[in-house]
């Protein structure tokens, strides 16, 4: 701090208080989901709330925000013994981490003392509680530093503050002359030992008090640390303060039963543990994405971090895209609150034009944001995003009081973005209006981004429907506009050549599109950004971009292009250029423009990993779905421990130290290709009609579902599969149309089907690598049972995934296709020059002669020889003989 204020009593006076340093001992509930392990230097843990957090670093500090206010950094324990002259770092003997969704506790273990800092923020409280549960063998002093850093969330920023110890109170007060802005922490029994006197010069010091107490002090309850904020002055600080003191053990367990209510959503029950770990973990992490903020209200921020010397902690505010990609996730799980809260706060933002924001710092109400700013506005596809999210929602719910009290909002989206075809050559545009996914390095700027293409064409269909539902005209005009699209994206950006779409179109003028041989400075892309936004400032006719991208995982999200197209592009995407052991980098490495390390030109996002990853499923294709599903859930116990980070090295299983590392809708794409995908779960016509497509692994012989959200029921899901029958139970659905289509093997025969008993029509088609055996339930009971009855259960292989090592460089095989016939099962196959990598045969037919594999029992052995392509990945086709 740059200044301070002086002492308000002697040190003396405070001393012979001798307050008790601890509260009443409490049971500690749990909400259930718990996750530990021994520390790992450097990674991230949070404790958060809607209205405040600690960020930290396991055997680091922490800070804390209550929001939009940071109230300190840097925070530490210090350990003291009696008759023991050594201090103790509690950095150097933090040993333990556990996290539930309700605390985190940090464990610092030494042969004098066990310390569990147990740190949780109240759901909705301006404040983070600290209860220290201490065990020890002597007299203990207890130090706890933290450097006073009160600031507003960037962008905006406050005047010269003032730290000060109130010795009444016993603790700490930070604020600035109009004291407005204003923070706490203490603890009952803490004695300052750090605020420098009135008379030196100010100086930037942490602040310092200290706790003593006894073995016998130690057993009879918690240590407690309070901190508080208010953007309302001093009196409602004290007054949130005093609260969390006195009522801990209260907040504490209404923090654990609001997570216990995440258990009411939906639930997945596969046989693999760690991805229903994974899955329950991104529902928590999506949950601890909603925010409040004092005056701009409740939506979804993007995720967290430690803001270090800045004042942004990771992208704690509010991003329209990640809002919204996050919300078909909240949807799919059934937390249709988030869902509505998401798109309550952003329709409240949303220019008057149509557009609807793309980032609202959590400050932005006391700058001049939406005008001053290039960030409010910067993207384009948040204003589709937010019809798609609309009407993803209503089909799952038929709310349609909620849909007519947005359908103006999604109306004028749409028109916004629509109106940015200004060439008429069907294409929406980024020139003049913003980036769409890419915005900064040698792929940027465009002028027709792919992605940008894919929302617009399924916000088209979805705005149809909306119109239909509520009884409006001109639906038609609008699937139109999506046909005209759909064929310009097939007309100008298939490379037929190079077997994948396009990234986009672009401007050759652009000032750093591919100049890869240099870096892309910040000030090159603010101008870009600049120049996308007035539009015209570039000569001459956009060319296509011929790179191969994630991006292209968008419409085929949907099923939106055309399918044999699409085969070659999911293909495209499963390869090792673009897919890694932890999920998909945006640009192929084989691309000159790929840059392991760049924001956007190589590094990993989960992201673009559930977009390949739904993408497959949607296509049929789910080892590649696999691939992508498990590269994500895998990445939940190795950095922040229990949440999935924003972005990865694209060469190296290894975060950016600038990643969020607790990123919202990197959960989403855990959660919801799952449901989605896995599981083929689909909602239509307002909830009254349920699909089902489960394209389960070749070794899952069960699997289910609980609490899936249909209109007003809550459905539940049994899978189970035997060599003689593939059977789909569905309770709670009475009434509802169920159109079921489970993904089988292509060689499977199905020899009949029945519906509670009753043979029952069906129909089979093939679709990417699997065979669809649809049937129609027109109105389901109380308890329905589908039973395919199997002549041949059908082959294919199954891949037991692991997760990659940190640091490791990609090698993970990949099955880019596993097609049956009658004569063999093909398998088209990458791995490293020089590995072997092993599948799990799955067929109950009799197998002949194997061609480049060896087969031993069940286990298909592939050497990968040879040099390879660029990157040393070696393609193999591999056939099974079947009989």
């Amino acid at each position: 701090m740059a200044a301070v204020l002086p002492v308000a009593s002697s040190v003396f006076a405070q001393a012979a208080a001798e307050p008790a340093p601890t509260i009443p001992r409490f049971d500690l509930p749990t909400s259930g989901p718990a996750l530990a392990r021994t520390t790992n230097p450097g990674a991230f843990f949070a404790a958060t709330g809607r209205r405040a957090a600690a960020f930290g670093y396991e055997n680091g500090a922490l800070e804390t925000w209550v929001y939009p206010l940071k109230i300190y950094a840097d925070a530490e324990l210090h350990f003291t013994i009696d008759d023991y002259p050594v201090p103790v770092a509690g950095t150097d003997v933090m040993r333990r981490i556990e996290v539930r969704p309700e605390a985190t506790t940090l464990v610092y273990t030494h042969p004098a003392f066990t310390v569990r800092q147990v740190v949780f923020a109240p759901v909705d409280e301006m404040g983070v509680v600290q209860l220290l549960d201490v065990t020890t063998s002597r007299p203990l002093n207890i130090e706890f530093s933290a450097r006073p850093d009160l600031s507003l969330m960037w962008p905006a920023g406050l005047m010269t503050g003032f730290v000060g110890f109130d010795y009444d109170a016993h603790r700490y007060f930070t604020g600035e002359e109009t004291q407005t802005y204003y923070g706490l922490y203490g603890s009952p029994a803490a004695v300052d030992r750090s605020v420098q006197p009135y008379q030196e010069e100010p100086r930037d010091v942490p602040t310092r008090f200290r706790v003593r107490l006894t073995p016998e002090q130690a057993a009879e309850g918690f240590v407690p640390i309070i901190t508080a904020g208010s953007v309302s002055g001093r009196a409602d600080a004290e007054a949130t303060y005093d609260r969390l003191l006195a009522e801990a053990e209260r907040l504490y367990a209404e923090t654990v039963e609001h997570y216990r209510g995440l258990d009411e959503t939906a639930a997945v029950d596969t046989p693999d543990d760690r991805l229903d770990e994974a899955y329950r973990w991104a529902k928590i992490g999506m949950d601890k994405g909603l925010v409040t903020n004092p005056a701009l209200g409740t939506g979804l921020v993007a995720g967290y971090r430690t803001s270090g010397n800045s004042e942004r902690p990771g992208f704690a505010w509010f991003f329209g895209r990640d809002a919204l990609w996050t919300a078909l996730a909240t949807s799919a799980i059934g937390d249709l609150a988030t869902t509505r809260q998401s798109l309550d706060f952003l329709a409240g933002w949303q220019r008057d034009d149509g557009k609807v924001p793309h980032e609202i710092s959590q400050s932005a109400h006391l700058v001049d944001w939406f005008d001053a700013f290039l960030y409010p506005w910067a993207s384009a596809d948040a204003s589709p995003l937010f019809v798609i999210v609309l009407a993803d929602y209503y089909r799952q719910t038929g709310d349609l009081n909620f849909l007519r009290k947005y359908l103006a909002a999604a109306e004028r989206a749409y028109a916004f973005t629509a109106a940015t075809d200004t060439d008429g050559n069907g294409l929406v545009e980024n020139t003049g209006v913003g980036h769409a996914w890419v915005e900064g390095g040698a792929l940027y700027p465009p002028h027709e981004e792919l992605y940008l293409q894919g929302l617009f064409i399924q916000a088209s269909l979805d705005l149809a429907e909306l119109r239909d539902a509520a009884g409006e005209g001109g639906a038609e005009e609008l699937r139109d506009a999506a046909a005209d699209t759909r064929r310009a994206v097939e007309k100008l950006l298939w490379l037929p050549q190079n077997g994948h779409y396009a990234f986009g179109t672009a401007y050759p003028q652009a000032p750093t599109l591919g100049e890869a041989s240099r870096p892309v400075s910040e000030a090159d892309n603010k101008e870009n950004t600049k120049v996308l936004a007035r539009g015209g400032d570039f000569d001459g006719e956009p060319a296509v971009v011929a790179e191969n991208t994630a991006l292209q995982g968008v419409p085929l999200w949907w099923g939106l292009l055309d399918t044999a197209r699409a085969q070659e592009a999911i293909t495209a995407m499963g390869r090792g250029g673009l897919a890694t052991a932890w999920g998909a980098r945006l640009l192929d490495k084989n691309s000159e423009l790929y840059d392991p390390m760049s924001y956007h030109n190589g590094s990993v996002w989960p992201l673009f990993t559930g977009w390949t990853t739904q993408a497959a499923y949607t296509y049929g294709r789910p080892h590649i779905g696999a691939q992508g599903l498990y590269a994500s859930a895998l990445l939940t116990r190795q950095d922040a421990l229990g949440y999935v980070t924003e972005l990865l090295s694209g060469d190296f299983n290894t975060a950016f130290g600038r990643s969020s590392h607790h990123q919202i809708w990197s959960e989403a794409m855990v959660a919801g290709p799952l449901l989605r995908g896995v599981f083929g779960v689909t909602c239509a016509d307002g909830g009254a009609t349920l699909g089902l497509s489960p394209k389960l692994p070749a070794d899952w012989d069960s699997a289910s579902l609980r609490r899936v959200v249909v209109g007003e029921a809550e459905v539940d899901v049994e899978i189970a599969r035997t060599p003689e029958a593939y059977t789909i139970t569905v309770g709670g659905a009475a009434g509802k149309r169920l159109r079921v289509a489970p993904g089988l093997p292509r060689d499977a025969v199905v020899s009949g089907v029945t519906v509670d008993g009753a043979a029952a029509a069906f129909a089979t088609s093939e679709l990417g690598d699997v065979q669809l055996a649809t049937v129609d339930v027109a109105r389901a009971a109380e308890r329905t049972v589908i039973r395919y009855a199997l002549g041949r259960r059908g082959s294919d292989v199954a891949v037991r995934w692991e997760p990659a090592e940190p640091g490791a460089a990609n090698g993970q095989v990949r099955v880019l296709r596993s097609v049956a016939t009658e004569e063999a099962l093909t398998l088209l196959v990458e791995g490293r020059s020089g590995s072997t990598h092993e599948l799990a045969l799955v067929t109950d037919r009799a197998v002949g002669d194997v061609v480049s594999g060896k087969l031993d029992g069940s286990t298909l052995s592939i050497a990968f020889t040879g040099d390879g392509d660029a990157e040393g990945w070696v393609r193999r086709e591999v056939t099974v003989a079947l009989e």
